[in-house]
């Protein structure tokens, strides 16, 4: 400290220290001028929100046809790339009167249609059957009319293998995951309780796999173990029973058949479960029993009903990892090679999915075709 210093009256620099702060507040405000400046000028100046990128404008209305009722039939999911949705090559409505009945004449009222997967449909709101199976729009039985394909020259002679993984619709996630990486070939199971089951479901069908509802039923600890609500009762009347059916088959459609959903005590008693296959008579719909009961009596009901009926030989995710899960789809390719055809049931879970994707990958250089599960209708 210099001597100056110690004679000078403490504060006599004050003044030279408020300066310097003052200039350098100037000298804040105006930098946060020129930068409020150039934000206004560019958006003034600058008339693009999307920040250029790239833009298109549809004109939606000019594409609808003046005479169409359009319903909303759910959301499209976010879809996997590669996987196509929908159909690029859509045929014209009125030149397949058989999948498009009420779109070959233009002044016929504009009913739900059925969908094969090929082509997009025209939904009336109004419609109180809007999801009737039994209402397809043709005289063929839906679990023919919705039945995928299949290239019989290609798979004679080979044992045939057919997986239905259910559970579907429950979660969003495991539901797109299945759509992604399971075969077309594998047919899927949805519960009735999931949300945007029409969403999901029309997924389903562009990517050309078969559908089955499955159908709530009672266990014998009922309701100590309850399916959910709508489960179809041995102690409820027929009325009641069918209403229930009824409201389960309406949660979506292009269905080719139904499975069970528990009912051990339901499909083991023969008045109920004669009225549930009059109505799988009077909507054209195949019935696949799950195997989890020996008890059952509904594939012999079917049988003398001539419902088509299906049951399962094995579920291959009894034990949920992915060891277990392989062992149980070698037994089941056993099966196959002794009967000629096999029919496993999977639930939608991550690690039964994943491990069915990869063994279909190599099936059939193992010698045994993948195939829907209505083709195990004519073995």
């Amino acid at each position: 400290m210099a001597a100056n210093d110690l004679k000078k009256p403490l504060g006599q620099n004050k003044q030279q220290s408020n300066g310097l702060s003052h200039i350098f507040m100037l000298g804040s405000l105006g930098a946060l001028t020129l930068v409020l400046a150039g934000l206004i000028g560019w958006i003034v100046m600058v008339d693009d929100p999307t920040g250029g990128y790239p833009t298109e404008r549809v004109d939606l209305v000019a594409t609808l046809r003046q005479t169409a009722k359009i319903g909303v039939e759910g959301m499209r999911p976010g879809i996997k790339p590669g996987i196509p949705e929908t159909n690029l090559n859509s045929p014209d409505p009125r030149s397949m009167p058989e999948l498009f009945p009420n779109q070959a004449n233009p002044n016929q009222s504009n009913q739900p249609t059925a969908n094969n997967g090929d082509g997009i449909r025209v939904l009336d709101p109004s419609s109180p059957q809007l999801n009737d199976a039994g209402n397809a729009g043709s005289n063929q039985r839906p679990y023919k009319l919705f039945a995928r394909p299949v290239n019989s020259d290609a798979i004679a002679g080979l044992p045939k293998i057919a997986i239905v993984v259910d559970g579907l619709g429950l979660s969003q996630t495991t539901t797109q995951e299945a759509l992604s990486l399971l075969p077309p070939d594998v047919t899927l199971a949805f519960a009735p309780y999931g949300n945007s089951l029409a969403r999901w479901t029309q997924k389903a069908r562009s990517q050309g796999h078969e559908l089955l509802v499955q159908v709530p039923m009672e266990p014998f600890d009922y309701p100590n173990n309850d399916p959910g609500p709508h489960t179809l009762l041995t102690t409820a009347k027929t009325e009641a029973n069918k209403a229930n059916l009824n409201w389960v088959l309406g949660r979506f459609d292009s269905y080719v058949g139904v499975m069970n959903y528990m009912g051990a005590r339901f499909s083991a008693d023969e008045l109920a479960g004669s009225d549930f296959m009059r109505e799988m008579q009077a909507n054209g719909l195949l019935y696949l029993e799950s195997g989890g009961s020996g008890r059952s009596r509904l594939n012999a009901i079917a049988s003398n009903m001539n419902v088509p009926n299906l049951k399962a030989d094995l579920v291959v995710d009894f034990q949920g990892r992915a060891a277990d899960i392989e062992t149980r789809l070698i037994q089941l390719e056993t099966i196959a090679q002794e009967n000629g055809f096999a029919l496993g049931i999977a639930s939608a879970f991550p690690t039964s999915v994943r491990t069915i994707s990869e063994w279909t990958q190599s099936l059939r250089q193992r010698g045994f075709a993948l195939v829907p599960l209505t083709t195990l209708l004519q073995q």
